[in-house]
């Protein structure tokens, strides 16, 4: 089967998924949030450049003594979706669809506490 292109690209995904996904796999660099008892927020790598990246995969390591809620967002921009993550525990959250973020957007993840210690969070998606 040929390599997809702009024009057969919707062929490639329907007829062979498994080849579409890797071929289009991003993956962000984990971030570590930690500033205690307060607000913190990292981005999750550069903006999109062109097209769309879907956040389908985040991966939250919460090791502060006080619950946290992980947020994923548009920098300066709106929510896309809140994760509760008890004190010292690892929470995992996946979507066949994900979270949509388009070209120019820069996605970011925000915890509202750290208290006793850091989030430490990575995520993955595919962008096309």
């Amino acid at each position: 089967m040929p390599e997809a292109s702009p024009s057969n690209e919707g062929i490639s995904l329907l007829t062979n998924p498994e080849k579409w996904l890797h071929d289009h796999h991003w993956e962000a660099e984990q971030v570590t949030i930690a500033v205690a008892g307060a607000l913190g927020e990292q981005n999750l790598g550069a903006a999109v450049a062109t097209g769309t990246r879907r956040i389908r995969e985040i991966t939250i390591r919460h090791v502060g003594t006080n619950p946290t809620v992980v947020t994923l967002l548009i920098v300066g921009g709106a929510t896309r979706l809140t994760i509760e993550v008890p004190a010292g525990t690892t929470r995992q959250w996946t979507s066949q669809d994900g979270r949509e973020f388009t070209a120019g957007q820069v996605s970011a993840v925000q915890s509202s506490d750290v208290t006793g210690g850091s989030t430490f969070v990575s995520a993955s998606g595919v962008e096309a």
